[in-house]
């Protein structure tokens, strides 16, 4: 039996092991606290250490609040609708109100779902990206949250370094402590990319879409929040598998966040992946506007105009622009239709024809130039013919719409007359359709001639509407500002008010007559003649305008001499450089450009001004301020009409002269604008409020009389009532629209210049090979249609305007053939200035013969001093 003292010694000796055992286990927990609390002094050091450091090389967060992101070139009409945007990048800043709750929601879930409650770094995703590392040896992913992207996208760069992390963090760190949460969201929302050239989530729901921001329903929501991750390959365009298991994982998070109900997420999920491609559709075809205008806010702004989100806002008023493509294609097409078909643009095996894929495909890859579509024909009779589109759209083309589909021989001549559809027309042909605005069609086929429209306001010089040629793509070549042609007797005007500067009257009597002269300048010998081989004899300036008389003009310009006319025709914008100097001028061998002539009879319409044409109203920057706005046109009498006009810069970047404009960028800021805007500081610079100078007004100065441009109206006037434009005149039924054709030799080009007090418009048909129209192709038969449809579209039904007379201007009975005054019957009232009136004794005394005629007394006929004198000559 053992001792007690033994037992009482294995107790001790327990206790004191058990007492050794507590002190090594306390000394091990002490020197791990000491070691934790040592380690965690080091980190904290290490971390001071590193944030003294890096802090100062950190940017300024503040330059977040003044970012410009990279934003397209917009180009809008003066009505607020898109022409064109250009641009890498698509964007479209919005602001944290804006966007709805269920993409905020989204994001955070997808993203970020402690956003609200981080200080900017989130360390949950910092631990599991240490993890991460420790066992694979390998940078993970995780641990950025939305302000670490923010930090990220607009100040670092992607590479995966550990200094960029670094830096990324004490960024959010500065970030989250300057700027509140929804600012930095918004960031978030407006910067990051989302595949298909969108940059920010407005512009990806406009592209995914086609849907404002604020219309985005939840599972678009969830689908566009599950891009940031990987914009390709969870492109619901690109891969909608892939896409659809993404949205589902976002749904999911927002159900387990309790940011949507269970109804909610089921209803979702049920939905299919609806994204389909929505790019920017302009909203005014206005195509040649959109490249002036994007050349104009280069040469003003620099290299950075692609990205630095400017909005231009052009004169071009919508509806004008949309009639003037109008009526600029159906003058196209009813040439095409005056000289016979082509045949087919395309013909279809019956293999093709019944394979509904393999024939749309052929008739996609034909194109549809201006407002046509090709259109295979699937049944034909005698009667009408059955066609069909790409979009499978099937339409019957009647007899009637076919008629005119006689062969062309020849520009000048046609095939037998159409008596059956299926004379012309065979199942496979593909033939064009003119789709018109009200649904109907119309079978034309694709014209080989050019056009061009302009319309300009002529008291202010704005551009109403430009069209630079029957489709953009097709050629970009912009007849309106960089053609330059014959405008033939569209010219006359511009003689015949040098006519009247020079002493002639409306009445002054020219002979029409054969002529011929001997010139060098013109290679010999010379017989003009008129349009229609006739001659007629001794004709008043008036009349000789109205009826375009050729011989006429020839003998006024010879009588009023040469340099004289061509130093008179530049005070309407025209260059001596391209005004030959010989009497070919008269009948206009000149060089112009349509915007030269719409500019030069505005100086008609508004009583003697020159005002310069131009089409940009003003450009704002992203946040709406105006960084240019074209000048007000003040009317000046005393103005020298020989000092150059700011605003002529405008469409000297169109015709290739050089000039400066009325706004100009200093050099430092364009040198500033010039840089991309990868960082926010770069961005902010970019931002900064350029030094311009910018004019308030700019003088329009008088170069002809005030009684001139009337009378030359009042001559015009009745060119569309009973001359050569009275077709016009017919249709449109206004006293207020005066205006003149024009024909070149062999029927080159053709012309239409007509304007009222409101609107002066430009037409001109012709071939960009100078081949001839053909027979018959005059500037009432081929250009006047086209601006008859654009001013019955844009004028006819807005009130009349008459000028009031001007002031030194005397209104007198003449003899229709003699011009003299005279009293009785085959008279006409007539204009003269007042400083250059008939004999004032002879035109007394006829007033008074026809005030006694009327009250029937006597009339005693005296002879005048101007008689006697005749007379007495006589008898020496």
């Amino acid at each position: 039996m053992p001792s007690s003292s033994g037992s009482s010694r294995r107790s001790r000796r327990r206790r004191s092991k058990n007492a050794n055992k507590g002190g090594w286990f306390g000394k091990i927990v002490k020197w791990l606290a000491f070691t934790g609390v040592l380690v965690g002094l080091l980190v904290a050091i290490g971390v001071g250490y590193l944030y003294y450091t890096i802090s100062p090389t950190l940017p300024d967060v503040q330059q977040l609040r003044e970012v410009q992101l990279q934003m397209p070139l917009r180009i809008f009409t003066a009505d607020g609708d898109l022409i064109a945007e250009y641009g890498e990048k698509r964007r479209e800043p919005v602001m944290i109100s804006e966007v709805p709750d269920s993409l905020k929601n989204s994001i955070i879930a997808a993203e970020d779902q402690h956003f609200y409650s981080h200080p900017g770094v989130a360390w949950q995703g910092l631990v599991r990206a240490a993890i991460f590392l420790v066992k694979t040896g390998r940078k993970g992913p995780g641990g950025s949250t939305i302000t670490m992207q923010v930090a990220r996208n607009f100040f670092l760069t992607n590479e995966r370094t550990y200094d960029r992390k670094i830096r990324e963090i004490f960024l959010s760190f500065k970030i989250e402590n300057e700027l509140e949460k929804d600012e930095i969201l918004e960031l978030y929302i407006n910067k990051i990319y989302l595949g298909n050239r969108s940059y920010g989530f407005a512009a990806a729901s406009k592209v995914y879409y086609g849907k404002k921001i604020s219309e985005l329903e939840l599972v678009e929501s969830a689908m566009l929040a599950g891009l940031p991750k990987a914009p390709s390959r969870y492109n619901p365009i690109v891969n909608p598998e892939r896409a659809l298991l993404r949205r589902d994982y976002v749904l999911g998070r927002l159900l387990d966040l309790d940011m949507i109900t269970q109804s909610d997420y089921d209803l979702a999920k049920a939905q299919p992946v609806t994204a389909k491609p929505h790019y920017a559709t302009p909203e005014a075809e206005a195509h040649y506007v959109g490249e002036m205008a994007r050349s104009r806010v280069q040469q003003l702004f620099g290299q950075n105009w692609a990205n630095a989100g400017y909005n231009v806002y052009t004169t071009i008023r919508s509806d004008d622009q949309k009639a003037a493509n109008a009526a600029l294609r159906d003058a196209l097409y009813d040439y095409e239709r005056r000289h016979g078909y082509t045949g087919p643009i395309d013909t279809l095996d019956a293999e093709t024809l019944a394979d509904i894929e393999a024939r749309n495909e052929r008739l996609k890859a034909l194109g549809d130039p201006g407002d046509i579509q090709p259109a295979a024909v699937i049944a034909v009779d005698a009667s009408s013919a059955t066609v069909v589109t790409e979009e499978n759209s099937e339409y019957v083309i009647p007899f009637e719409d076919v008629e005119w589909a006689r062969e062309r021989l020849n520009i000048d001549k046609r095939g037998d007359e159409i008596e059956s559809v299926d004379q012309v027309l065979a199942v496979g042909d593909v033939i064009a359709l003119q789709i018109k605005e009200d649904g109907t069609v119309r079978f034309v086929q694709e014209p080989g001639v050019e056009g061009a429209f302009i319309a300009i306001e002529p008291t202010s010089g704005k551009i109403t509407a430009l069209v630079g040629g029957y489709d953009y793509y097709r050629s970009k070549f912009n007849r309106v500002t960089q053609a330059r042609r014959q405008p033939g007797s569209t010219f006359k005007p511009f003689i015949y008010s040098a006519a009247l500067s020079a002493g002639d009257t409306a009445a002054t009597i020219y002979n029409d007559a054969p002529v011929v002269f001997h010139d060098d300048a013109l290679e010999g010998e010379w017989r003009p003649s008129n349009y229609s081989g006739r001659f007629f004899g001794p004709t008043r300036l008036r009349e000789a305008l109205v009826k375009s008389r050729n011989l006429v003009s020839v003998r006024v310009l010879r009588e009023i001499g040469i340099p004289y006319t061509v130093e008179y025709s530049q005070r309407f914008g025209f260059k001596a450089e391209n005004l030959p100097p010989d009497l070919s001028l008269s009948l206009g061998s000149a060089a112009v450009s349509p915007l030269e002539m719409s500019s030069a009879f505005s100086i008609f319409a508004n009583g003697g001004y020159r005002v310069p044409a131009h089409f940009i109203d003003r450009v704002q920057d992203p946040r709406g301020n105006v960084l240019y706005v074209a000048p007000k046109v003040v009317f000046c009498d005393g103005c020298d009409p020989a000092v150059g006009n700011p605003l002529d810069a405008e469409m000297g970047s169109e015709t290739g002269e050089a000039t400066t404009g009325a706004a100009t960028a200093d050099d430092a800021s364009l040198a500033v604008l010039r840089n991309e805007d990868a960082t926010a500081t770069e961005s902010a610079a970019a931002s900064i409020e350029l030094k311009k100078v910018l004019l308030d007004a700019v003088d329009a100065p008088r170069v002809i009389d005030e009684r001139n441009a009337f009378i030359m109206t009042s001559i015009m006037k009745e060119v569309v009532q009973r001359g050569t434009a009275r077709r016009a005149g017919e249709a449109l039924q206004r006293q207020d629209l005066a205006g003149k054709t024009g024909t070149t030799n062999n029927q080159l080009d053709a012309w239409f210049v007509g304007y009222n007090p409101k609107v002066v418009a430009s037409a001109w048909i012709g071939s960009d090979g100078l081949d001839p129209l053909g027979r018959g192709e005059a500037g009432g038969v081929a250009a006047l249609p086209m601006w008859t449809s654009f001013i019955q579209r844009t004028v006819v039904g807005s009130p009349q305007i008459e000028a009031p007379v001007p002031e030194g201007i005397k209104i007198v009975r003449i003899d229709r053939k003699s011009g003299e005054p005279a009293a009785g019957e085959n008279t006409i009232m007539e204009m003269f200035m007042e400083d250059n009136m008939p004999d004032e004794e002879e035109i007394e005394r006829l007033e008074e013969a026809e005030i006694k005629a009327q009250q029937g007394e006597a009339v005693v006929v005296t002879k005048t001093r101007k008689e006697k004198a005749k007379e007495v000559e006589s008898l020496f």
